[in-house]
Formats: structure tokens, sequence, C-alpha cells
């Protein structure tokens, strides 16, 4: 009962729920966070699956418009019309069979123009014809040479190109020239006279392999399936067929305000997405493996799961552990600040309320007294422990007549002293905005003071006095310890000292801790060692416990030996920073740093001698630079100095790591700089060379994109790249414009008639050059020439 009531009471009850409550708080937010991110996760996936399927939309529309291009090119083709709706056959019917070769020729143009297209040919109903081209074959014959397969009877070939009034895609097979069997996909369109008779069709086929091979190319449908439907909802082409496609309603998934669903099939869960149709009228529904398209969603919620466990299972144990580390040193400051083991709770209190009422009670009895005198009695004993330490005591009065005096005593004849030095801080400072600096700074010293006594009073008898610029606290052991136990207890009061003082005070201490000596002569002794010890804070840095045995004995190991910074790692300290490698400039900083520090203490002057070193390698670094006084030492002409000033190691290469960046940064951008002076050049050069050989080689119908690329040992579409962004106009108008000046200069000076300038200026086809020319001036090579005539006349 009496346990459950002081728990009750204590400030432990209250730091318990705090805890709780900043470890549950996490959790909730957590738990909200999985649950909207949750809902995000599953949009951006669908979004991203639609993007995707757009862009195989996009892709694929870019060939199926192409199908419907030709076959509009077809389809108005001057001599495809002569053919079909000419009435001169009638009378000159010797004619027809010369007309079908003219326009087996006509088509042969259409096949490097349109490359996306594997093969086409025009059917006519009248003789049962196929135009090819280049060639003309009866029907059954084209039949065999194209479509001839087990799954395509000559019949329904002849059924389906031969209907009146159709236009669209359909799922066909075709045979290569290797004779291999490939599905395709094939507009279809007939030339429409009127609704009884169609006389002719063109059909236009692309092999399915060439689709699925970009489709493949989108990564997530790699492991899913991809299906392209006509308007009857036909299968166009698909990634998968047979077991997969079992029982799809496909109808079902193209109604757009549901574009996602989810469908069972043969062989597991799918997430359907269907695009409304595009520019060719066709719809693109892809199937993705549910497992693979909620994978994310799964694997956050798994972590959320799992991390939330993990927290509250931590948390639990970092409740416990900090909970009794937070009380033990309050228990401990309540023993001290009291002078009890157990101090009983007063009512309805706490531990603080305990502590507050001690304090009260001290204060009230330092008030009782009078101030004059005790700060007197203050100063003199401070001033004669003060001169115990340093030897300097008056052989004329027993030295145990003035520890009476000043109600001290010394129970054994083993001594030790523990200097404080207090490190500058603002942090004690701000809690006293209104206090005089000069009150402010006796009362840090008191409160040092008492702390480091109390302690030292603990299990011993301790006496703090202002030496110098520091506090020294003689510690006067009790009898019957060894010495290393006292040596333990030494650090003890060090460490809890420095904890403390700056917990409670945000007070930071720099401490170093004498040997232990015998008889009052040894004060002395351990005094100096202790100042011995402090002058280590150069190497060990500030706000460190410095023991002068533990120091003094491992650079004793290490007596005679010189501190490591030959001339190669200096040389290349100064080479990285000159060529504005920060990252091992710095590793080779530390290097230096740990090969002479972290081994052990080295002697104080060994230190400063290495420190004086690294300054002076950071003037060479920036003489040999140069151009780098101008930016760091100009404008800040103080820094070198600061350098040398560092009070230790630790700002000693803080303060040169900062350096150094500064100095790798200007150099690494002077080398970037550099770089792309040079390769601005070397592209002016490049592009020269290309428009040069352009210029040389114009005449050349094989002249194109890839024998440039070729001659320059350089990816073809790369080149054209670096063309089209350096210069403004793509490779391909280059060349055309090149050769289009150049035929201008013919016909206006030579006279020419146009097929022999499209010769001399690398086009084979006239009809190539006609376009191409017509592009590029707005008129026809005819007009131009016309125009030179009438402007020479």
């Amino acid at each position: 009962m009496k346990a459950i009531t002081f728990f009750r009471r204590s400030v432990v009850l209250t730091w318990l729920l705090s805890y709780l409550a900043v470890l549950l708080l996490p959790l909730i937010i957590s738990i909200f966070v999985y649950v909207v991110a949750g809902r995000m996760l599953g949009d951006e996936i669908r979004e991203a699956n639609s993007s995707m399927l757009k862009q195989v939309q996009e892709m694929m529309d870019n060939y199926f418009q192409a199908m419907e291009r030709l076959n509009y090119e077809l389809t108005w083709n001057v001599r495809v019309q002569d053919l079909l709706f000419s009435n001169k056959y009638l009378s000159h019917p010797e004619e027809y069979n010369y007309d079908l070769y003219r326009v087996s020729q006509d088509l042969k143009p259409y096949q490097s123009a349109y490359s996306l297209v594997d093969q086409f040919y025009i059917y006519l109903n009248k003789g049962d014809t196929v135009i090819l081209p280049g060639i003309v074959r009866e029907g059954r014959e084209a039949y065999e040479l194209l479509h001839a397969s087990g799954e395509w009877t000559y019949s329904e070939w002849k059924a389906t190109v031969g209907q009146k009034d159709v236009h669209g895609f359909l799922p066909m097979n075709r045979i290569d020239n290797e004779g291999k069997l490939r599905r395709t996909v094939a507009y279809v369109s007939s030339f429409t006279m009127d609704k009884e008779f169609s006389p002719a069709a063109n059909v236009i086929m692309v092999d399915e392999e060439r689709i699925l091979g970009l489709i493949r190319n989108v990564e997530l449908f790699n492991k899913g399936h991809v299906f392209i439907l006509n308007e009857q909802n036909q299968v166009l082409v698909g990634t998968s067929a047979g077991k997969t496609m079992q029982g799809l309603p496909f109808a079902r998934f193209t109604d757009p305000s549901h574009p996602l669903r989810e469908w069972t099939g043969p062989d597991g869960h799918y997430q359907v997405m269907a695009m409304s149709p595009g520019r060719s009228g066709l719809r693109y529904v892809s199937m993705i493996p549910s497992k693979l398209y909620w994978e994310k969603a799964t694997l956050v919620r798994n972590l959320t799961i799992a991390s939330s466990i993990a927290s509250l299972l931590g948390g639990v144990l970092l409740t416990t552990f900090f909970l009794r580390r937070n009380y033990n040193p309050l228990r401990s400051l309540l023993q001290a600040v009291s002078g009890k083991t157990d101090l009983p709770l007063p009512r309805g209190g706490n531990e603080f309320q305990q502590l507050q009422q001690a304090m009260d009670r001290t204060f009230s009895k330092l008030d009782t007294m009078t101030a004059q005198i005790e700060r007197q009695r203050h100063l003199v004993r401070s001033h004669f422990i003060a001169r115990l330490l340093k030897g300097r005591t008056d052989a004329s009065v027993p030295i145990d007549e003035s520890l009476a005096a000043f109600s001290m005593t010394f129970a054994s004849d083993s001594f030790a002293v523990i200097l404080l030095y207090i490190e500058p801080s603002e942090t004690f400072y701000e809690r006293l905005p209104r206090m005089d600096p000069g009150e402010s700074g006796k009362l840090l010293q008191f409160i040092v003071s008492n702390v480091a006594e109390e302690l030292a009073s603990q299990r011993n008898a301790g006496y703090v006095a202002e030496v110098d610029d520091a506090l020294a606290c003689l510690v006067n052991f009790k009898p019957g310890a060894d010495d290393s136990n006292r040596s333990a207890e030494l650090m003890r009061i060090a460490s809890e000292s420095q904890r403390f003082l700056a917990e409670a005070y945000g007070i930071q201490l720099t401490l170093a801790v004498s040997g232990i000596h015998r008889s009052v002569s040894g004060i002395a002794q351990a005094y100096m060692e202790a100042m011995d010890a402090m002058e280590y804070k150069l190497v060990m840095g500030s706000k460190e416990i410095l023991s002068y045995e533990q120091l003094y004995n491992r650079a004793g190991e290490d007596n005679g030996l010189l501190y490591y910074y030959p001339l190669q790692t200096e040389q290349q300290l100064i080479n990285y920073a000159k060529v504005g490698d920060f990252e091992k400039a710095k590793q080779t900083l530390d290097d230096i740093i740990a090969h002479n520090f972290m081994r052990g203490p080295v002697s104080v002057p060994i230190a400063r001698c290495l420190m004086l070193n690294l300054v002076s390698t950071m003037v060479k670094t920036v003489s040999e630079i140069g151009a780098l006084q101008e930016s760091f030492l100009v404008q800040q002409p103080r820094r070198i100095e600061r350098l040398a000033r560092c009070a230790t190691v630790h700002e000693m290469q803080a303060r040169t790591t900062a350096f150094l960046r500064d100095v790798c940064e200007y150099t690494a951008g002077r080398r970037l700089h550099n770089l792309q002076q040079t390769r601005r050049h070397t592209l002016d050069r490049l592009m020269e060379q290309v428009k040069s050989f352009i210029a040389d080689r114009y005449a050349d119908p094989n002249l194109n994109i890839t024998w440039i690329g070729h001659h320059f040992e350089m990816k073809p579409t790369y080149l054209s790249k670096l063309f089209k962004d350096y210069t403004g106009e793509g490779l391909l108008d280059c060349i055309n414009k090149t050769r289009v000046e150049r035929a201008k200069r013919l016909i206006a000076g030579d006279r020419r008639n146009v097929s022999d300038v499209a010769g001399c200026v690398g086009f084979n086809d006239v009809n190539s050059f006609i376009r191409t020319f017509k592009k590029y001036e707005g008129i026809t090579p005819g007009k131009f020439k016309e125009l030179s005539s009438e402007a020479s006349s």
C-alpha cells in the first residue's frame, strides 16, 4: 500500500503518462497517414496505368493513321480513279491492261514512303484482279501468294475484300516474302460508287509483331496483357491469347464511365482498364494481374503495420528505460540537496516539490547568517585553499589550526585535485536577462562551486576554491579505499558535476583530474598535474574530462615519436584542393588528424606544431591557386589568422574543412566552366564538318542521316538530335535545303529540265523532288523555272 501511494504521488506517474501520450500520438498519426496514403497510392497507380495505356494508344494510332493516309492516297490516285471510273475502256479496251501496269508502278513509291506498312494492295472486283506494288496478279494467284492458310479460304477472303461499303480495321493473316505466316492488322476500304456495287477495295496491312514490339517496351505491360479492338470488338492485336482471353467480355469493359474493373479469368484475377476510342476509332484494353497492380499498396500496408508494432514495442522499452534513467539522477539530486536517503514526500506533492522545499530550507538557513561575515569567511577560505594548492602555506601557523578555523577536516592523507574550467555559454545567461553581468558571473561560480563540493562531499571531503581563471576542487578521501577505487570516485565526481550542471543550468565544463598523492605537501603536486592535464584541452577538445594519469601514461608510451605529416601527404592534400576534389581533400585531412590524435594523446607542443603546419599548408594551397586570393583572402583577410588562433584540434579541423570546401567549390567551378567551353568548341567544329559533308555529297541519292552518322562514327538518331538542338533545324531538313538551293542554281543557270535537275541534286524520283522543292520554296520547280526565265528576259 505504501508503494502504491508513493507511485501515485511520485513524478514517475506523471512522466509515464507523458511518455505514453507522446508514444500514442505518432501511432495515431501514422494510421491516419496510412489511410490517406493508401487512397492516394491507389489513385496514382490508376493514373499511372491509364497514362501508360494512353501512351500505347498514341503510339499505335500513328500506325493506324499511316494506314488511313495511305488508303486516302490510294483512293484518290488519279490513275486509280481513271482505271475504276473512266469510260474510255468502252472504246479502247486494249488500254485496260496497260493502265493496270501503270497503276502497279505508281504503287511502288508508297512502299518507301510508308515504311510502317508491311503490305498493301488494291483488289478489283472487275476481273477478280489484285494490284500490288510493281505487279498485277489474278485473284486466286494473289490469294495463294499472300493469304493461303488453313484459317482463311479463298472464298472467305474474296467475300471480305469484295463486299460493298466497308471501311475499318480487321484481323487477317498474310504470308511474307520468306513464306512465313504472319498475323496482321488490315485496314480494308472499298471504293463505293453506289450502294449496290463496290468496284474495288484497298487492303493495307501491318504485322502484329511490329505492334507487339512497341507494346512490350512498356514495362508494366510485359507482366500483363494489352488488346486492341475494332468497332465490332474483334481483337486486332493482343499480347496474349488462348486461356487468358477465354470468357473476357470486351464489350463490358468499353464503358468510358467505368474505365477500371476487376475480372477473374481462368488463370487468376486481373484489373482490366479500357480506353475510349482514339483517333482511329479503335479501343485499347489492358489486363494487369491484381497482385502486381496492388503490390505497392500492400507493401505500404505491411510496412505500416510492422513499423507500428515495432514503434509500440520500442516505445514501451524506451519508456521504461528513460523512466529509470531520468528518475535516478533526480533521486541522487534529492539526496545531495536534502542530505537524507529517504525524505518523506509532502502530502499531495512529488519529488520536485520536495526538492523545492529542501532548497527553500537551505536558503532560509543561509539568510539567517550575516551576509558580510559569510562573504569574508568564504573569501578567506578560498584564499587559504588556493595557497594550499600552490604550496604556499604559512609555516608559522600549524596546518591543523588553519583547517579548524575554516571548519575543514582532513580524514586521511590521500588527496587529489579536480580543476573545473567553465566554458563560454549563453544558455545560462539567457535565463537571467535582467541580472547584472557581474552578479550573474558570481552566481555562476557559486553554483558550480556548490555542486562540485556537494558531490565530492557525498563520500569524501571536498573543498572548492577559485584559482586564477578556473575553480579547483580539493578532494580528501576517506580512509579504507584503495587507489583504484579512489580514481574511479574522482571520475564519478567529475562526470556527475559536468552532467548535472549541463542539464540543470546549461553550464558546460572542461574538467582536469590529477593523480592521487599522499600527505599535505602532495596537494601542490596534484594541482600541477591537474594544470598539466588541462593543457591537453588543446588536443582533446573542450567539454571533456581530462585525466592526468590516463593522458600521461599513454603519452609516455609514444614518448619520442614525432607527429605524422609527411611531405607526400601534404602535397596530396594541396593537389586535391587545387582540382576541387573536396571529398578526397577532407578524407586526407581527417586521416592526418586521426593518425596523430585518435591513437592516443600526444604532447601539447607536438599538437601545436601540427596545427601550425596545417595552417602553413592552407597558405600554400591558396598561393598555388593564385586567382583564388582575389575571391577569398581579399574579401576575408583574417581567415588564415583565425585558423592559427584555434583553441582546440577539433576547432582547427572544423575551420580547415570549411576552408577546404570553399577552395574546392571555387576550383571545381572553374574546371566545369573550362569543360563547357571545350565542349562548345567541339560542337562548333562537328556541326561545320557535318554541313561541309552535306555540301560535298548532296548529289548522292544515298545521302541520308544513317550515312552521315556512320561517317562520323555516331548513332544517327543521336547525331540528328545533336544537330537539331545546336542549329535549330533537323538534319534531314538541312540535306533537303542544300539540295533545293543547288537545284535553284541549276534551273536558273543551266536551263535544264526538272528531271535532269532532280537527278543532279540527289533525287531518284522527280515527284519526290517536286514535293520537296514546293515544301521549302512554296512553288514547283516548273513555276520557278518560268519565273527565272521571265526575270532573265
